[in-house]
């Protein structure tokens, strides 16, 4: 396949609900699973693993967009990087949101003494804290408000976030 034949996918205007079709399957999944009792003995974990696994996926996915565009040429790479990352608050929200509902049964006392113990735990919080303005300020009048230059060193937090 071209350059060319490339981009005129990646810019037609059915690409990014495709994206997002194909971003939101995973949770239609285990939606769908939790209804249909097919996450196994323990379902409350599958889910929190499964979600957590998502998580991580879509960070990934969402840092690879840059490199990609460079290494591809493929600049319309970009127009997915924003809804990629907003999957990756997405998931890690409903991941955190398992967590709380069915480990701790959303008892914040029993969750502020967990974190500290275990430092996933912490390193998961920590994560989730810090993407939270990344996702608040992803749309354009928050680019516009903040300024390009402030804006550009806040989404700078993904790279704290990454490791």
């Amino acid at each position: 396949m071209t350059r060319q034949a490339i981009a005129r996918l990646l810019q037609h205007r059915a690409a990014k609900p495709l994206v997002f079709a194909v971003a939101l399957a995973p949770f239609a999944y285990l939606a769908w699973a939790v209804f249909a009792r097919e996450l196994g003995p323990n379902p409350a974990e599958a889910l929190i693993r499964s979600t957590g696994d998502w998580t991580l996926r879509f960070l990934a996915l969402t840092l690879a967009v840059t490199p990609l565009r460079v290494i591809t040429g493929q600049n319309h790479l970009l127009r997915f990087r924003r809804m990629l990352g907003l999957f990756t608050f997405f998931y890690g929200t409903v991941h955190v949101l398992g967590y709380a509902g069915f480990d701790m049964g959303f008892n914040f006392g029993d969750i502020v003494r967990d974190i500290p113990k275990r430092p996933f735990i912490l390193a998961g919080f920590t994560a989730l804290a810090l993407m939270a303005p990344l996702a608040a300020t992803s749309f354009n009048r928050a680019i516009r408000a903040l300024g390009a230059r402030r804006w550009q060193w806040l989404h700078r937090l993904i790279y704290v976030v990454a490791p």
